[in-house]
């Protein structure tokens, strides 16, 4: 399911307080107010991004306890690979270059190109309910045979780290 990107901008604005109501009026100060909206809209989806993965690897980690007191080490290494993956694009999304601090922040950007940023992020939410699914597997999967449902995650994962990453290069084109 895909968001109404106008409804989406929409709760934003309805969302913002007394002071930026009233700033937004004054000329040249609307501009400030709609990248400041961006900057926290761009820190909140990366935060979403990386809780999910957070919560994923959670799974993880309790399946890897699971395993050890069954001392059923087998599947054990492949676990903790996948955990350091999901760890890595964790800090990848939680520390991500946009906001003030990017060196692209003096940069205006149009409307149809933050439409296409919001629909790219949007895809990136969405493709971590198949990232759920298959961490659900492999906490109810017989510990006998996980590996396939791990190797699957971890294919996953990579997938969603290489989005991420072009992420950066969709930033580029629109600025």
């Amino acid at each position: 399911m895909q968001p109404n990107i106008d409804d989406l901008k929409k709760k934003i604005q309805a969302n913002r307080d007394l002071v930026d109501r009233i700033t937004v009026k004054f000329p040249g100060f609307r501009g400030y107010v709609e990248k400041a909206e961006s900057y926290d809209a761009d820190r909140i989806l990366r935060n979403l991004l990386s809780d999910r993965i957070q919560g994923f690897k959670n799974e993880i980690h309790a399946k890897c306890a699971e395993l050890e007191k069954k001392q059923d080490r087998a599947n054990l290494p492949d676990l903790d690979a996948l955990s350091i993956q999901m760890e890595t694009v964790i800090k990848k999304c939680r520390y991500a270059d946009f906001g003030a601090a990017s060196t692209a922040s003096g940069i205006t950007i149009s409307e149809d190109d933050k439409n296409r940023l919001l629909e790219y992020d949007w895809r990136l939410i969405s493709s971590l309910d198949d990232l759920e699914k298959d961490v659900s597997a492999v906490r109810a999967a017989a510990p006998e045979n996980p590996g396939e449902v791990i190797s699957r995650i971890a294919d996953t994962v990579r997938k969603f780290e290489k989005n991420f990453d072009e992420r950066k290069n969709v930033l580029l084109e629109v600025l």
